[in-house]
């Protein structure tokens, strides 16, 4: 079976789509380059699908590419799922690993920070690979534009081929003419999309059609009546929760059963150790089948949204616009609240590409003969305006965003540290082989940039006559920016370690930019408690005063503070207004430039910062004093269950060898109890597991419980 026959077998299809034959023309299946610019549901992954069976077929690697990690997750577990002949792996952690383990994997799904770690480590398997597809590839006029710019400029050096998927954008030949690849645009789509903008009770729409809907909850209602599903795209996580809890009322009417709503709303519950109060919020609002979407969400509360969604229960989701590029998640109707972002003075209206990637959403195939995309206008002048720029208008080219010299120097110091640059001529080689200069010929402006980033490089020791020095190597490495390499390296020099100036120190890294908002009441009490604790921060207190940045690097290492001493996540809520999903974010930051300043300062010959550093990784990781360390790393101890293993006098793994394990089991239960044992080769005679599984199991927060009896108040329809 070739890989066409293999893909359309896999997929159930008849036959390929419009845009799908086009790129088998093309050569998708045959090695050929190519850039597919077509909208959203429109068989784009059967594409990156066809080349990477195509490839494997061949004997060669397949590795898939994308902007998100939930979007890579999702890709890995459905190709997975379709093609278990293939060894498929996933790669989105660990910036300091070659994942040498990979060579023996067939197809690799990762994002683009990961893939391009991988080759500064210069990844054993990397010749191995036959296929690149990437996903989302108008992301070069983005955030993340840089790493992707340069990524695909190594890759183009490969001898393999690159499949780029783009949503439709108006200068996808100069993508394809930068790529050296045949290009394929479509505008088909499976299901037709239909735009309008709601004002005043009437939506136009570009077909010409004016629906008369009354008030704007009856664009709601209208979709629930004809058993479809809504979603609903707010400006800020904050609108997104308000809209949700408000929508309660309209929603819960069309439930037919509230018993798969239990069970959503106990995951969502249940996802952290301990619930929060927006943790109660969601579930609430799912046993009214309706649910907010915002990245202050855990991942298993997002995954229960989402799945909550796609099965139906959920009937309405109010999300924020990271949605509209993260996860495939279509409805027949898509609500866009407000084309506006920030707030008052500042607030701005979004790019007409932002608008067609949420737009792009409505319409379900097989479910939907439309979809419908409708903007909710304030007033005649601005229903007027939306409608001839977003609705009529196209999208926005795409940029390069290699033009600023943090991006610049980043990506310099890993160029001359995997010795792809050896020299002046190599390095302005490479840049002039990137988007930027494709599209801007301005090599005086380059030159520019890298003489600043080469002089920079070299003054903070990580370069030396085009040759990475041991600390360059190893910045480059662990893919951190050269500026927090430097703080680690001078602070590792001359350490003033405790846990609030290393706190500090790791709290005001560039990785963590934009820093988190401080409003004007915190400003006060923040400058009072910096006044109060100026000798604990590692600069001079003249010097932080005049960054500008101060008060938010200090909020950030106040949070960070709490959390290493086991406040928990409601607590982090309440006093610095930061939900468990941001927080793990932060989290995974800081563990990654703990893990950075350890080893930055073994390159220092500072041995007590390391390992301090090491301590602190696992305590930032954790959430823990340093006392549980030895407990925590046990698999199914969190910090709640060490705090109690620890209280109850089982201190170390040692004592908890020799402890009694029905004593063990009253503490954490009985199922994590010989689990923990089972980890520990201790055996457990039968006799004594029949004991531990009489124990009563620890308590998991109910609906009942969480939400104060109002779950089993609600009517089992």
């Amino acid at each position: 079976m070739d890989a066409e026959e293999l893909v359309l077998n896999r997929n159930g299809y008849e036959d390929f789509n419009p845009v799908q034959k086009e790129a088998i023309r093309a050569g998708v299946t045959n090695g050929e380059n190519l850039v597919v610019a077509s909208p959203t549901a429109s068989g784009k992954t059967t594409i990156a699908e066809l080349a990477m069976v195509a490839t494997i077929l061949r004997g060669k690697k397949a590795v898939y590419t994308s902007p998100l990690r939930a979007l890579a997750v999702e890709h890995f577990k459905d190709f997975a799922r379709k093609y278990p002949e293939f060894k498929t792996a996933l790669s989105i952690g660990d910036y300091d690993s070659k994942d040498a383990h990979l060579k023996k994997y067939d197809a690799i799904f990762t994002t683009y920070e990961k893939l391009d770690s991988l080759i500064r480590h210069r990844a054993p398997w990397l010749p191995d690979v036959g296929v690149l597809v990437v996903d989302e590839v108008h992301m070069l006029d983005s955030d993340r534009g840089p790493t992707l710019e340069v990524l695909l400029t190594r890759m183009k050096s490969y001898d393999l081929q690159i499949v780029a998927l783009s949503a439709t954008i108006p200068n996808a030949e100069e993508i394809a003419g930068w790529l050296n690849s045949k290009l394929v645009v479509s505008n088909w789509r499976p299901v037709e999309l239909v735009e309008g903008v709601y004002y005043n009770g009437v939506v136009r729409f570009n077909t010409g059609e004016e629906v008369e809907f009354g008030e704007e909850e009856n664009l709601i209602v209208d979709a629930l009546k004809k058993g479809k599903g809504v979603l609903i795209f707010a400006p800020t996580r904050k609108s997104a929760m308000s809209k949700a809890r408000k929508l309660r009322k309209v929603v819960d009417p069309f439930i037919r059963s509230k018993r798969r709503l239990r069970s959503l709303a106990e995951r969502v519950l249940n996802a952290l150790e301990t619930p929060t109060t927006q943790c109660k919020e969601l579930a609430e609002d799912i046993l009214h089948g309706v649910a907010f979407h915002h990245a202050g969400l855990v991942q298993k509360q997002r995954e229960a949204v989402e799945d909550g969604f796609r099965s139906g229960d959920i009937k309405v989701v109010v999300a924020t616009p990271t949605l509209a590029a993260g996860v495939n998640l279509p409805a027949f109707r898509v609500i866009i609240s407000s084309v506006r972002r920030g707030e008052g003075f500042y607030s701005r209206e979004i790019p007409v590409r932002e608008y067609k990637q949420m737009a792009g959403r409505a319409g379900r195939p097989k479910y939907d003969e439309r979809g419908e995309a409708i903007i909710i206008a304030r007033s005649e002048k601005d229903a007027e305006h939306y409608f001839e720029k977003y609705v009529m208008g196209k999208p926005e080219e795409v940029f390069s965003r290699l033009s600023g010299y943090r991006s610049v120097r980043f990506h310099t110091l890993g160029l001359v540290a995997d010795r792809t640059v050896r020299s002046w001529e190599d390095l302005v080689k490479f840049f002039t082989s990137t988007f930027f200069f494709y599209q801007n010929k301005d090599l005086e402006k380059l030159l520019d940039l890298l003489e600043s980033a080469v002089f920079e490089l070299e003054d903070w020791e990580m370069v030396g006559d085009f040759s990475p020095t041991k600390l360059g190597a190893r910045v480059a490495s662990l893919y951190i920016d050269p500026e927090t390499g430097w703080n680690f390296y001078t602070f590792a020099k001359h350490p003033k370690v405790g846990e609030f100036p290393v706190l500090f120190l790791i709290a005001s890294s560039p990785e963590f930019y934009p820093y988190l908002p401080v409003s004007r009441k915190e400003e006060i009490e923040l400058l009072t408690l910096a006044e109060e604790r100026k000798e604990e921060l590692p600069i001079p207190f003249e010097d932080a005063l005049e960054d500008i940045h101060f008060l938010n690097k200090l909020k950030l290492a106040l949070l960070l503070e709490k959390w290493i001493n086991e406040a928990e996540e409601e607590e982090i809520l309440k006093d610095f207004g930061v939900s468990p999903g941001i927080l793990r974010g932060l989290l995974s930051i800081g563990e990654w430039l703990a893990h950075s300043l350890s080893e930055i300062a073994k390159v220092a010959g500072n041995g007590s910062l390391s390992v301090y550093g090491l301590k602190m990784e696992l305590r930032i990781k954790y959430g823990v004093k340093e006392e549980l360390i030895p407990l925590i790393e046990l698999k199914g101890i969190g910090r709640k269950r060490a705090r109690k293993l620890y209280n109850a006098g089982i201190t170390s793994i040692e004592k908890l060898k020799k402890a009694d394990p029905v004593d063990v089991a009253r503490i954490v239960g009985p199922k994590v109890a010989l689990n923990i044992f089972k980890q520990l080769k201790v055996k457990v005679d039968e006799g004594i597991k029949e004991r531990i599984r009489k124990v009563s199991p620890t308590e998991q927060t109910t609906l009942e419980v969480f939400l104060g009896g109002a779950a089993g108040n609600s009517e089992e329809r």
